[in-house]
């Protein structure tokens, strides 16, 4: 059967998360793999108003095809919304996706030959590297410091492609709680990172699932609000502050760069669900989305300190451990002594019914073996602490051949 694959389909290897995810659905394991919203967060009851509404009432829009750009009312919402944060956008400059994992691939399926060079962070989001895997793009990671991408090495890997006559097309960068590592870019970083493409002719990619989710304050704004030559497509999601399971997220940027990601889209599904979309516009009309984040930054908030306060007390004392301290967002991202196997913890951490997602399926340079990934959305504070409790006594057992 393999014969009949495209070269395309050979290259694309299953979501190591979503395989990791059907080893966790049993009662008794505390999961930290998904980065899933918790379901308490989504406002049912005026979501169900809006679609009892937009179905009963609007039926003639709500339930037949729309443009492929996506419905103006649900475009205009969102654009007064992310006007909040300095991204002045015109209708023709924003259009629906089905997903900012659809916005990832359209953009791959657009601008990407096979060879192409991107440049991403080291670690980086795994969707988005399957997404640029599909496409047959040559993936170079970048690492990243506390305060986002060094980039210096970027200029570097960008002046090496440059010199070794390979095409390099777009720098993707996650700038606020980064999937999987929770660090967040400095302002200092998001305006030199749009010097250094402006130099070398390249595209900014900017995805921002999590900048709504923030625990204090230190607001930093997208990067495409410094943009002035066309060169930043951001992509914003409402997976994780509406609802994931309405699958809706706008693009923006340039008019003539989203005119080829419309082409696109059209040949994918002809059009985002104009249901979901006139759901959304009717609740974003009819409710502040700032307000409602308010209340979901409280309960993030809390899980976040849960894990870091049991993290401190359970994981074993070792200066070879170490974790990030988000500021926001849904992950928290530990290092483990050198030589240590993540993969090893997961194992046992099963055996012990706890999960996390090893560090190294977020590498595209093959590193990262002695990392995880740990998200603190879904579960309450109760269970966090007594998942981290478990897997801190994991991780003794498994320092000590390593300190012996």
């Amino acid at each position: 059967m393999r014969s009949f694959l495209s070269e395309r389909a050979k290259n694309t290897e299953r979501s190591a998360i979503r395989e990791i995810l059907k080893y966790t659905q049993e009662p008794e394991v505390i999961s930290f793999a998904g980065g899933l919203p918790k379901p308490e967060t989504f406002p049912r009851e005026g979501l169900a108003e809006s679609a009892a509404s937009q179905i009963r009432d609007n039926y003639e829009k709500s339930l037949q095809y729309g443009t492929t750009e996506g419905i103006k009312e649900f475009r205009q919402e969102m654009s007064s919304w992310l006007s909040e944060f300095g991204l002045e956008l015109e209708l023709k400059n924003i259009i629906a996706t089905n997903s900012s994992q659809q916005a990832i691939d359209l953009v791959s399926k657009t601008f990407l030959d096979p060879g192409d060079r991107i440049f991403c962070g080291l670690p980086t989001y795994l969707g988005a590297v399957q997404a640029f895997s599909t496409f047959q793009a040559e993936k170079v990671g970048i690492p990243l410091e506390k305060d986002g991408m060094n980039l210096e090495i970027l200029e570097k890997k960008i002046k090496d492609s440059k010199s070794s006559g390979r095409r390099a097309k777009f720098i993707y960068v996650i700038p606020d709680f980064q999937n999987p590592t929770g660090v967040t870019l400095s302002k200092k970083k998001r305006k030199k990172i749009l010097d250094i493409a402006e130099e070398h002719d390249l595209l900014i990619i900017e995805d921002t699932p999590y900048f709504g989710v923030r625990f204090s304050k230190g607001f930093k704004k997208p990067i495409g609000t410094y943009d002035d030559n066309g060169r930043v497509i951001t992509i914003a999601s409402l997976s994780k502050i509406l609802s994931s399971g309405m699958r809706l997220a706008v693009v923006g940027g340039p008019s003539e760069l989203l005119a080829n990601l419309v082409t696109m889209k059209q040949s994918t599904d002809l059009c985002t669900s104009t249901t979901t979309q006139w759901i959304a516009a009717d609740w974003l009309k009819n409710n502040n989305l700032s307000d409602h984040l308010k209340e979901l930054r409280k309960y993030y908030r809390e899980n976040r300190d849960a894990m870091i306060e049991e993290m401190n007390r359970s994981f074993p004392k070792d200066e070879g451990i170490s974790w990030t301290e988000p500021n926001g967002g849904l992950f928290i991202w530990v290092t483990l002594p050198e030589g240590m196997d993540s993969e090893s913890v997961f194992e046992k951490g099963l055996e012990n019914n706890v999960a996390f997602v090893p560090g190294h399926h977020f590498y595209v340079n093959g590193g990262g073996q002695n990392t995880m990934r740990l998200s603190y959305s879904l579960l309450n504070p109760e269970k966090i602490r007594e998942g981290i409790n478990r897997l801190g006594k994991v991780l003794e057992k498994e320092l000590s051949p390593i300190s012996q």
